[in-house]
């Protein structure tokens, strides 16, 4: 039996801001390497390999379990992109699109925050049976 903070909701909530966080930092070190020769962009991915891995455990007819255990062992991926340049010293970092990406980003992160203060409210609603 779980209990309201390894619900799959939270679960997923935590893997969500784990996704947000490093796809932050992936891009603060791109905007940060933005006059760095021959520096690659980085990009992050998150939601190919958790779909694939909720996928395959619950294509394999095991229990409920088996999805649990693939979202929380899910993790976001930090890939370099080796094949783009933005100048002529082959750096791949184009800041404007990092600079959109970032404000893109802080608003996901306060969506997810958002839901997580929405359970915490709900949760606060029925410790005290209001």
């Amino acid at each position: 039996m779980s209990d309201f903070f390894t619900s799959n909701s939270m679960m997923m909530l935590e893997r969500a801001a784990h996704f947000q966080w490093t796809k932050q930092r992936a891009i603060l070190d791109n905007i940060s390497n933005a006059e760095t020769p021959n520096y690659k962009a980085k990009y992050v991915t998150f939601e190919e390999a958790l779909r694939s891995s909720i996928l395959q455990a619950a294509g394999s007819g095991g229990p409920m379990g088996d999805v649990r255990a693939a979202i929380a062992s899910s993790a976001p991926v930090v890939h370099t992109a080796v094949d783009e340049s933005a100048r002529m010293d082959e750096n791949g970092v184009n800041v404007a699109e990092q600079s959109m990406e970032l404000v893109r980003n802080a608003y996901q992160v306060q969506h997810v925050y958002r839901a997580i203060s929405g359970d915490m409210s709900r949760l606060l609603v029925a410790i005290r049976g209001q």
